[in-house]
């Protein structure tokens, strides 16, 4: 089963699987995203517990912990579909130039027809989940001492529920974002995967490594290298070409990714060794911030415990225009990507907070949570991957 063949996809243990490593408690694995993330194809706790987990029944003072969570990745975001399982993309194919005829003797029709080229890819389907949480009365009057630390006992209750669906949302952006790098790795297109330290070596003559680009020798040396090599591919997003991007088999697709359009994602430990071991003037982070008004630092790409890695099956299409028959991919010292806003995105659609009826036995109610949501690559528009290696 799969999004990719208009279904709604269950994606709760899926979603278990991304938040356990984002969080730590699991160690990075290979996630097969194939079925889970949209692609533009050519082809139209349980149980019943006292009181929410053991407060107890009555203290002098209460602090109630509540701060509101927000995702690292909100800027993939974008406007909910409100209506159809179906969203479509049409581009134009481009079309060589032609001679002018008036400047010879040829005298062929003015009425010779020549049809404009499309590509139309198809984004389906939606992964869907569900969450509640019971609010328990009995329990609750026996915790707290007054109604105004009942109402704030329920506040926090709802606001930590709120943080952890915000915390699978995230996951799941994080998993959009690495199911993109995934797919510029497997793709082998070297105008959009850039092997920074090969390059660095072929350019200057040096011979560093993963495991000795920070030495002190080699460092700063790199950085500056980098970060020209960086806002040079910037740059070269602005451009109206084919060249950052996949084409239909048969023909040429030209885009142009204006800085304004342009998400950049960082892996952030990179950019504090640069801010601490680097001198301001050899290195200034407005690369990502200024020109580029989007962009995340990121503590890690899909697992906490493995910060600048992926491992990856990867939904994309192909040339053809149909989904790629994918093998699990990782990706090792992950620097940066800088993506098109339309490469990746996520959005929410049909979310509702439901409240059940009081259960007069057990003097309970739920709240009840739903929501769909799409994630989606377009691998024909502009990305580039730039990896430490």
């Amino acid at each position: 089963m799969s999004v990719n063949a208009m279904n709604f996809e269950q994606a709760a243990t899926i979603l278990n699987s991304l938040v356990s490593q984002a969080t730590g408690e699991a160690n990075i694995a290979p996630v097969d995203l194939s079925g889970y993330i949209s692609v533009g194809q050519k082809a139209l706790k349980v149980g019943y517990d006292p009181l929410a987990i053991g407060i107890s029944q009555m203290v002098s003072r209460t602090i109630f912990a509540d701060r509101k969570y927000r995702s690292a990745l909100s800027i993939l975001r974008r406007d909910s579909d409100e209506y159809g399982a179906i969203v479509r993309k049409i581009s134009a194919v481009k079309q060589p130039f032609v001679n002018d005829d008036v400047y010879t003797t040829a005298t062929p029709s003015m009425f010779e027809a020549r049809l404009p080229s499309l590509w139309q890819s198809n984004f389906y389907g939606f992964d869907v989940w569900s969450d509640n949480v019971a609010i328990t009365r009995q329990q609750l009057k026996n915790a707290v001492m007054n109604p105004g630390e009942m109402g704030r006992l329920i506040d926090l209750i709802l606001g930590t529920k709120a943080n952890e669906l915000e915390q699978g949302r995230e996951a799941w952006e994080r998993a959009t974002l690495a199911n993109l790098i995934g797919a510029l790795a497997a793709m082998g297109n070297t105008n959009q995967h850039r092997h920074l330290l090969t390059e660095y070596n072929a350019d200057t003559g040096a011979s560093v490594t993963a495991t000795t680009v920070k030495n002190p020798d080699n460092w700063g040396n790199f950085v500056k290298w980098a970060y020209a090599a960086i806002a040079q591919a910037s740059d070269m997003l602005t451009e109206y070409t084919s060249a950052f991007h996949l084409n239909p088999t048969g023909g040429v697709i030209q885009r142009h990714t204006p800085k304004e359009d342009q998400r950049i994602f960082v892996y952030n430990k990179n950019l504090h060794d640069i801010g601490a071991r680097v001198l301001a003037d050899t290195f200034n982070s407005s690369m990502v911030s200024e020109e580029v008004p989007y962009t995340a630092s990121l503590n890690f790409f899909q697992s906490l415990n493995t910060p600048d890695s992926v491992s990856v099956t990867p939904a994309y299409i192909g040339a053809d225009g149909n989904q790629v028959t994918a093998e699990a991919v990782t990706v090792n010292n992950i620097f940066a990507v800088i993506a098109d806003r339309d490469a990746l995105g996520t959005h929410y659609h049909d979310q509702s907070v439901d409240v059940s009826p009081f259960d007069a036995r057990n003097k309970r109610y739920n709240y009840w949570y739903h929501e769909a949501r799409r994630y989606w690559v377009d691998v024909t528009e502009n990305s580039i991957l730039f990896t430490l290696d």
